[in-house]
């Protein structure tokens, strides 16, 4: 999710985002460079209220400083994301002990660690330094010479055990309590042991010890990405034949509902073009499935906020179907009640870029196709920071009825869905969510049906 455009856009995130531990290492170099002066710390605390996606503007801001505490922040595009304390006074001597066996230290995984919900608990060992301290001095060169450099780089570690070990593949750093002390003895590596579990949450804390600090971390394990059913499960759903007569064109057809609609369509015996804006290996899979199964399916890449009809000249057959999943990330945070630029986005997508695919698709077959537009429940709901989202699947709406008045043999189906289990909407609290096979396999029956009609 730090490094890879693919993998993050399968998490609650979307997109890439910096690690927790990176930005917090950046506010104590700011607060070391511009308040050289300090008391020496004692202690450090921090949480990781948001994420901070590559490429927005951060601003690092001092709250409170007296002759206890300093406390700051980190503001993301004007949100909150991170907050921190440095608590002044007298330091322990050596850090608290931790069990944890003997033997040489683990070395960082090269890929993390994939564990299930059950293999967390009672998790401990010693894991070897990531980043060495001379490393990490060079990144941050403030907070080296304020905090110490050993220090800097346990803190630094301490995002590798939660990343790469424990949790894990499918983490989320939550934050920290540490103590500073002045033991020297533990040598470029860092003591862990999981010491609480908690199933309401997922959350689990780690006791770690390195030199020059003690205390805990704590991590979300956030849900894996969202699986949905195979090809060979669907086909018993679905009459021999039911689809034959249908050539569809599955917009953002690699993951998802996309995908799934895609596998309804093949197990049917209808022929799928499926697209990608950038998960091509995902939609190879989704192919190489269908094919498996005796389906016919063809990948083309297609990006909705580019002309339509340029990326569409190498589809040989025109569609009979078109069913449109194409969005940008749904969930971000925003410092303000409205905010133009993702209105903006959600426009490109689910309005300009809707249309249009559908005039290109329309001028191919003009005799007549049937279309899938799929708005939202949230457009009457409307949830918190939502109102973008909402007001762009509005809109789409008005225009597909527009559509179906001025366009000549267009037929299109737009339904609010409910909440369904899909990367974007995942959580790490339990939340009632429609079972998307529930929905799409009657939307996809009704869309072809419409077609004989």
């Amino acid at each position: 999710m730090h490094m890879d455009p693919v993998a993050a856009r399968r998490t609650q995130a979307g997109a890439p985002v910096v690690h927790g531990m990176h930005s917090l290492l950046w506010l104590l170099d700011c607060i070391a460079k511009t308040h050289q002066g300090l008391q020496s710390a004692a202690g450090l605390k921090a949480s990781f209220r948001g994420v901070i996606y590559v490429g927005e503007r951060v601003d690092a801001e001092i709250l409170e400083l007296s002759n206890s505490v300093l406390r700051a922040r980190i503001l993301a595009e004007g949100v909150e994301a991170v907050t921190a304390s440095l608590s002044f006074g007298q330091r322990r001597d050596v850090a608290a002990p931790i069990a944890v066996a003997a033997g040489a230290p683990m070395a960082p995984p090269a890929t993390p660690i994939d564990l299930i919900w059950n293999q967390i608990a009672d998790r401990a060992g010693r894991l070897s330094f990531a980043t060495l301290p001379s490393e990490a001095e060079s990144m941050f060169p403030d907070a080296a010479r304020y905090c110490d450099t050993r220090r800097v780089a346990a803190l630094a570690c301490a995002s590798c055990l939660v990343g790469m070990v424990v949790p894990g593949l499918h983490s989320l750093f939550r934050g920290l309590d540490v103590s500073f002390c002045d033991e020297q003895a533990i040598a470029n590596e860092l003591e862990y042991s999981v010491e609480v579990v908690d199933d309401r949450f997922h959350l689990v804390r780690i006791a770690v010890r390195a030199s020059g600090l003690f205390g805990f971390v704590d991590a979300f394990n956030r849900i894996p990405p969202v699986q949905q059913p195979s090809i060979e499960s669907l086909i018993p759903l679905i009459s021999r034949g039911e689809f034959a007569a249908s050539t569809a064109l599955v917009i953002g057809g690699s993951r998802g509902l996309g995908a799934l609609t895609a596998k309804l369509i093949a197990a049917g015996g209808g022929r799928v073009i499926l697209t990608f804006a950038s998960g091509r290996s995902e939609a190879d899979a989704v192919a190489a499935e269908v094919r498996k199964a005796s389906g016919e399916c063809t990948v083309v890449h297609y990006d909705a906020r580019q002309p339509a009809a340029p990326q569409l000249v190498d589809v040989a057959i025109a569609p009979t179907h078109v069913y449109y999943f194409a969005t940008p990330t749904i969930y971000r945070r925003k410092a303000a009640l409205f905010d133009s630029r993702r209105f903006a986005e959600f426009n490109a997508f689910y309005v300009a870029g809707f249309l249009d695919l559908v005039e290109a698709c329309h001028r191919r077959r003009p005799q007549g196709m049937k279309v899938f537009y799929p708005s939202t429940v949230y457009v009457e709901s409307r949830p918190a920071e939502m109102t973008e989202y909402a007001m762009s699947k509005a809109a789409g709406e008005i225009l597909c009825a527009d559509m179906q008045t001025n366009l000549r043999g267009i037929r299109i189906l737009a339904r609010r869905l409910p909440r369904l289990a899909t990367d974007q909407t995942s959580s790490l609290v339990p939340v009632r969510t429609a079972d998307a096979l529930q929905v799409m396999l009657p939307i996809v029956r009704e869309m072809h049906q419409s077609l004989k009609d």
